[in-house]
């Protein structure tokens, strides 16, 4: 991976960076964390509890 795709990459522009903290710090508000090496991908606080699926979107609703 590049270091530009690092959440602490201190590089780009004044307003690259504000939009990038702005993400994180509403993601991480609605108890998200950060992925250290890509600043798009988060994870959510119990995501290790549940098995990874092979389910359509529209599909989800119908689950139980």
């Amino acid at each position: 991976a590049t270091e530009r795709a690092y959440a602490s990459y201190t590089g780009g522009t004044p307003e690259q960076r504000r939009r990038r903290e702005l993400l994180q710090r509403h993601m991480e508000a609605e108890g998200f964390s950060v992925y250290e090496f890509e600043w798009w991908h988060f994870d959510y606080r119990d995501w290790k509890a549940y098995a990874i699926q092979n389910v359509r979107f529209e599909d989800i609703g119908r689950i139980r």
